[in-house]
């Protein structure tokens, strides 16, 4: 999905910010439920979202932190919460797009048990290697993988992350067999690249970065589109080839099936503004995040279109669960 750009955020939110909804909502507390753990990559968001409009707009946010099951306890207890406009919650790439289509035992329908209201935030994964990687760019690591196709090894910080199914697409775009190795920690991870252990791995950009930045390993790719505006030289695994090839982890406010639309007109407005603010693109900036925006209407339609790629994804890797 597209950035936004700042004139049609400003048009937009002239269109949604009406006088009336400003003063019928909100009206009391809104409780942010964040389906993971607190200081993590989808805490921070949520965090600096709600602070921003406790800041701004007065409003009052209770953020619940409801970690477990990949993200989807949280998730699947905000679609039975009532749809007032009072509980809203932050769903992802993994809790919305990945996990449904993996896991059977996730009761909810993404598409249908909530109501999209804008997203925040996406980031890519980067690819890293050892300094003494005989890969100097991403194109040789796709060479060797071809010439002995299962014998390069590439951690992720789980089954079914984003690091995981970002390289399940690789493969099946390129026709590419790699084995994975599951990391619980991105210390071990890190170190394990660096010791040799496994040729590559892939992790979120803010997970990887520091370790590149500080020398103890390489980036050698990112997984946008286009080139990532916080780390604008290194390339993008699309740019070796593989036309089209994108897998971002997004962050975005959904609610319960229902809302009213005064609700959601009133917190995408307020939300657009501040994704335009300076200071809270910068401060996302330095976690590796860039800023999405849009309408609910865009948020949508991104969503389905989510959901059927990584439905597709998993499929292809044989990860489908019966239901």
């Amino acid at each position: 999905m597209k950035t936004i750009t700042t004139a049609a955020i400003l048009a937009m939110t002239t269109v949604l910010a009406l006088p009336a909804v400003a003063q019928d909502y909100p009206s009391g507390n809104i409780e942010m439920v964040v389906p993971y753990p607190p200081g993590g990559g989808t805490d921070i968001p949520a965090r600096l979202i709600s602070d921003w409009l406790t800041r701004d707009r007065g409003w009052n946010f209770v953020v619940l932190n409801q970690p477990g099951a990949a993200g989807t306890i949280g998730l699947d207890q905000l679609s039975r919460a009532e749809a007032d406009g009072y509980t809203i919650g932050i769903g992802q790439t993994a809790n919305m797009a990945i996990n449904p289509a993996m896991n059977a035992e996730v009761a909810y329908d993404p598409l249908t048990d909530f109501t999209p209201i804008i997203p925040i935030v996406t980031q890519p994964v980067g690819i890293i290697v050892p300094n003494d990687s005989p890969f100097e760019d991403f194109g040789q690591l796709v060479e060797a993988a071809r010439a002995d196709p299962g014998s390069l090894l590439y951690g992720t910080p789980g089954q079914g992350t984003g690091g995981h199914m970002a390289i399940a697409r690789l493969m099946q775009q390129g026709d590419l067999e790699f084995e994975q190795v599951p990391y619980s920690g991105i210390a071990q991870a890190i170190s394990d690249v660096m010791g040799g252990v496994v040729d590559f791995y892939v992790g979120s950009v803010p997970s990887v970065l520091p370790h590149a930045n500080s020398g103890s390993v390489r980036l050698l790719a990112v997984t946008s589109l286009e080139p990532f505006p916080i780390i604008p030289d290194v390339p993008t695994v699309a740019s070796f080839g593989f036309e089209g090839y994108e897998a971002q982890d997004w962050k975005a406010v959904v609610g319960p099936a229902g809302m009213p639309d005064e609700a959601v007109a009133a917190l995408n407005a307020a939300i657009n503004e501040a994704l335009q603010d300076p200071t809270l693109i910068a401060n996302f900036e330095t976690q590796g995040s860039v800023v999405m925006g849009g309408s609910p209407e865009e948020f949508r339609a991104f969503l389905a279109r989510e959901v059927e790629t990584w439905a597709g994804v998993v499929e292809a890797a044989g990860l489908t669960a019966e239901r």
